[in-house]
């Protein structure tokens, strides 16, 4: 683990960030560290760019509702006119 100040930070955070890809880099500024951190990038599977689908928590999160339904592990019910009228108190 790389630790250093903000000042030395600050005169070249492009070797910093770098070295984070292959190794823990953590700067020192008063009395708070903060670590660097890479995190892999979804690529926007939207064609208008919303950033939902660029948030991999929430490819995830579909992935694991995808398999819970394919193991029969989700109930679904389909909403009848009267169903939803009933719902709203209509």
């Amino acid at each position: 683990m790389t630790t250093v100040n903000s000042r030395v930070f600050s005169a070249n955070p492009i070797h910093y960030f770098n070295l984070a890809l292959k190794e823990s880099v953590a700067v020192k500024r008063g009395n708070t560290i903060i670590r660097l951190m890479p995190e892999p990038q979804a690529e926007n599977l939207s064609p208008s760019g919303d950033p939902y689908w660029a948030d991999l928590r929430n490819i995830q999160a579909l992935r694991d509702y995808d398999k819970r339904k394919a193991e029969g592990k989700v109930k679904f019910t389909r909403l009848t006119p009267e169903l939803q009228k009933e719902l709203l108190g209509l």
